[in-house]
């Protein structure tokens, strides 16, 4: 298959060198011209689970890396979504598949944008609960990749013909990836949003003052899993108006990485011995993980009518504490019915 990665960040280059490993055939756009410069003239470098050395197109015309691609994978931070579907949009041909890793919300996004362009073209629109790829990517051309998921949640977009398939080549080449009922059991089992949110929240005062710690096994304690614990609730709650699976945040990383762990207090600092904490409030455990995270969950309660205060407190006293309105910020549902949104799953008959 052919593929365009958009993203030339972490997640990005790891992604765009493993299908240049196996042999696919591969183009990557980034809108850093020095980094397209000196990964095309010099290839790309993997460590870690993956090693070698290949050969990249990296390019920073859109219009260079998709217009022959039969998979567009979308790997930009959540922020970048809106932008890059704007863009993409006059460019797309028939029979394209466009993949979020991770989705945060990424196919409602692509719906609300594309809208009647997405069943003309027949675009089949996906995305991920995660980032397959824990891995790392320096100035000097190569990636590490530190740690593989496994039990990535993947689903695509429903249209009025109903729930489309993701390629079995694509499948095939992400064995990672689990297909899953629809595009809510994707977004809401996003573990990120329920863990880095809290943990940044109770960490304040030291992520200001850009004091050097580790994440996980510094920046945790009882209280703070406990409310790690409630969000995860709240979250599992929400999912549940659309009729969908979703596990505990405990279970979803035993299942990513194939461990027992019997508590979240044991499960984080093991699995993320290392990993220095924010050291700014304008990290994207805030401007990626509420907005796009928790603000969508809120919204989808409101409509319903359900409280969920452990997750609104904490985009209240984020948004306080960044002076940014993450709820402006955030995934627009404003104008999207409970049953709209609902079809987006093709749940619209079962709610």
């Amino acid at each position: 298959m052919t593929y365009a990665v958009i993203g030339g960040g972490n997640t990005g280059q790891a992604i765009a060198g493993y299908l240049a490993l196996s042999e696919e055939k591969v183009k990557l756009f980034t809108r850093d011209a020095e980094r397209a410069d000196r990964i095309s003239r010099n290839g790309l470098e993997l460590k870690g689970v993956y090693s070698g050395s290949i050969n990249l197109e990296v390019y920073t015309s859109m219009e260079e890396v998709v217009q022959d691609a039969e998979i567009i994978i979308v790997s930009t931070t959540a922020d970048g979504h809106k932008p890059i579907i704007k863009e993409l949009k006059p460019l797309l041909k028939n029979d394209q598949t466009i993949v979020f890793i991770p989705g945060y919300w990424g196919a409602v996004e692509c719906k609300q944008i594309l809208g009647e362009d997405i069943e003309i073209k027949n675009i089949t629109i996906a995305e991920t609960s995660a980032q397959p790829f824990i891995s790392n990517a320096d100035e000097e051309g190569a990636v590490s990749v530190r740690m593989i998921k496994s039990n990535v949640l993947v689903s695509t977009l429903a249209t009025s013909k109903g729930q489309p398939s993701l390629p079995p080549k694509f499948l095939e080449r992400f064995p990672h990836l689990v297909p899953s009922k629809n595009v809510f059991e994707t977004s809401l089992n996003n573990s990120n949003v329920v863990v880095h949110v809290p943990i940044s929240v109770f960490n304040a005062s030291r992520i200001d003052d850009a004091q050097e710690f580790q994440f996980y096994p510094e920046g945790i304690s009882p209280l703070t899993i406990r409310y790690i614990e409630k969000v995860d609730d709240e979250r599992r709650k929400i999912a549940d108006l659309f009729h969908v699976e979703t596990k505990d945040i405990l279970t979803i990383l035993n299942d990513f990485y194939g461990t027992e762990y019997s508590s979240l207090y044991e499960a984080l600092p093991s699995l993320f011995p290392e990993g220095a904490g924010p050291t700014t409030l304008k990290h994207r455990y805030f401007t990626e993980d509420i907005p796009f995270g928790l603000v969508a969950i809120s919204e989808i309660a409101k409509k319903a009518g359900i409280e969920i205060p452990y997750t609104d407190s904490l985009i209240d006293i984020t948004s306080l504490l960044s002076a940014v309105d993450y709820r402006k910020e955030g995934v627009n549902l404003e104008n999207i019915t409970f049953e709209e949104l609902s079809s987006y799953g093709g749940l619209i008959e079962k709610i």
